[in-house]
This record gives structure tokens, C-alpha cells and sequence, in this order.
């Protein structure tokens, strides 16, 4: 048939073609979607030594900081992961928004918690967080959407802190030589927990100003609950013997919880001036410093020259005349 050279000429030419789009294949490298997606990457949280994922993490004062690890198990290459975070609390949040991870290598990354009052927050109270990672490069071919995704998840704690407020109420006015006066200080848990205070001392730098502490020693740990305030009345005497000075008074004390270990203030204390004027020369004598009940006191011996002398001119008049009668009984 004549046609069948032709065509038998043409089947030749498409099978050198199919060929040829064969060979040509070979060179250029497989499509993204035609490589296969590596899964061999992981995300975990570091733990502090002896802890485990059991325990939360305790939050700071200021700042929290949480490390975690991305491992790519992958020898082809390096992977590229986008990172998320979440948190149950009000928490600032900030970390690394992508990281890039090295072939067959275990890389630690941070995840920083800001803004959280802790002082105003009761102790234990515990929030959630999570770290969302999304690869979406493998490689040098970035994949076009992410392909794989890992998360860990914790807790973060609310510690115990302990602070107390001493607040010393101000007088008012001077104060006199030679008499007591009444100091009025308020002592508030102004921690997170419940608390007492111990080692409270009250220190002045007057010479001769005196205290009854029994008051403040007896409130010793006294537990109080958060936000409570004890208010205690200080009983101070200024001798009759004090200067003229501006005595600064100091009350400190010391929490218990601190004292034991926890987490806060070592001490806490407040500070107050007293104005004490000294006594006018001459003034009586302090009711203490005076004899009570003998004559012979230092009031009644006054009392009794004053009176000697008081006499005196109420003989002058008789004992002249007397004299007078004398003289002239002499004369005649």
C-alpha cells in the first residue's frame, strides 16, 4: 500500500520524539511536589534538671523565658519553620517568628512571657502556653504551602512572694522633754500569699529616748492573709533629761517566708522623725524625778523657807514696842 511507508515513517519520528522528551526530563531536577516531604523533624520544651513536663514553669517578676528545641532529622537538608505562640494568660509573648534548623542537628530557641503582675495574683495559679511550628522550606525549594506541623504545649506557675508594708503614722507635732508620746505603725502583707514577719526591731538615734517593744514583739508570726493590715501603738518616753533634737525612728521587720527560703523581700521597714524639745531652765521637776511624801522634800523645803521668811516682818512691830516700853521703864 503506498501509505504505509508514510506512516511507518511517522511512528518512527513520534518515537524518537517520546525519546528525546525523555532524555530531556533526565536533566532537569523533579518538582516540589514530586519530592518527598520530610517528616523527620520534632518540638519539645527544655526542662531545668529534675524537672519533667509534669511541672510548669514559675514565672518571673519581670520576665519569663522559656527555651524550647526544634530537631531535624532529615541528612537531605536544612528546613525552614514558622513559629506561633499562645498563651491562656494576659502575657506579652515575642520569640523568633521563623528559625531555620541544619541538617541532622538539635537547635534551642527561646519563647520570652512579659506583663504579668505577679504580685497581684494569688500564688499557684497556673496558664497555658503553646508554641505552633509549621515547616515551609526544605532545603533550597521553598514549598509552597506548609506541608507539616509540630507543637508543644506547658504550664507556667504563679509563685509564692512575700513583702510586708510598714507604714509609720506621722505625730504631727513636737514633742516635750520629760513626757511619753504614742507612735502608731501599720504592718500589711502586701505579698501573694499568706505570711508572717519576724526579727522586728525599732531603732532611734536619740540618747535618752526609751520604748516598750512588747507590743510589736507579741505580733510575731501572727499569719496574716494577703492585702491584711496589724496596726500596733508604741508607747515611747522622752526623759526629762533629752535635748532638743529631731530623733529619726526606724521600725523594721522581716518576713518569715523569706526567712526560710521563698521568694521576696529579705526586709521591709519605714521611717519617721520626731521633733523633741527640751525642757525650759528652771521648769519643775518630772513627777517621777520629784520625793513624794516627806516633808523634807525638795517641794516642801521650799515650801517651808518661803514660809520662815513670811514671818519675819509680823515680829518686827511687837518686839519694837516691847523695846520701846523697855527704854522708858529705864528713863523714869
Amino acid at each position: 500500500m503506498p501509505d504505509e511507508p508514510y506512516a511507518s515513517s511517522m511512528r518512527s519520528t513520534h518515537l524518537g520524539l517520546v525519546l528525546c522528551a525523555i532524555m530531556l526530563l533526565a536533566f532537569f531536577p523533579p518538582t516540589v511536589e514530586a519530592q518527598d516531604v520530610p517528616a523527620g523533624w520534632e518540638i519539645g520544651l527544655v526542662y531545668d534538671q529534675g524537672a519533667s513536663d509534669d511541672d510548669p514553669f514559675t514565672l518571673d517578676e519581670d520576665e519569663t523565658t522559656i527555651r524550647f528545641w526544634i530537631r531535624n532529622d532529615n541528612l537531605a537538608g536544612d528546613i525552614e519553620i514558622a513559629l506561633e505562640y499562645d498563651s491562656s494568660s494576659s502575657a506579652t509573648l515575642s520569640g523568633e517568628e521563623s528559625v531555620t534548623v541544619g541538617s541532622g542537628t538539635n537547635d534551642t530557641f527561646s519563647l520570652k512571657m512579659s506583663g504579668i503582675d505577679v504580685w497581684n495574683i494569688a500564688a499557684g495559679t497556673t496558664y497555658e502556653f503553646e508554641i505552633d511550628g509549621e515547616l515551609t522550606s526544605w532545603g533550597v525549594a521553598p514549598l509552597p504551602l506548609p506541608v507539616s506541623s509540630e507543637s508543644t504545649d506547658g504550664e507556667v506557675i504563679v509563685p509564692k512572694l512575700h513583702r510586708w508594708k510598714v507604714d509609720i503614722e506621722e505625730i504631727g507635732h513636737p514633742v516635750n522633754a520629760g513626757t511619753e508620746f504614742n507612735l502608731k505603725a501599720n504592718l500589711k502583707n502586701i505579698g501573694n500569699t499568706a505570711d508572717s514577719f519576724t526579727s522586728a526591731s525599732i531603732e532611734d538615734d536619740c540618747p535618752v529616748l526609751t520604748v516598750d517593744d512588747e507590743p510589736l514583739q507579741a505580733m510575731e508570726g501572727a499569719v496574716t492573709q494577703p492585702g491584711i493590715a496589724n496596726t500596733v501603738t508604741l508607747v515611747f518616753d522622752a526623759s526629762s533629761t533629752h535635748p532638743t533634737r529631731i530623733c529619726e525612728i526606724e521600725i523594721e521587720v522581716k518576713s518569715t517566708g523569706v526567712v526560710n527560703g521563698g521568694i521576696g523581700d529579705t526586709s521591709n521597714k519605714d521611717e519617721t522623725n520626731i521633733d523633741v524639745e527640751a525642757r525650759p531652765v528652771g521648769a519643775q521637776q518630772d513627777q517621777n524625778d520629784a520625793s513624794v511624801g516627806d516633808d523634807d522634800g525638795p517641794e516642801n523645803q521650799e515650801q517651808v523657807t518661803s514660809d520662815n521668811f513670811l514671818l519675819f516682818p509680823t515680829l518686827v512691830t511687837p518686839m519694837a514696842i516691847l523695846w520701846a516700853a523697855l527704854v522708858r521703864a529705864r528713863e523714869e
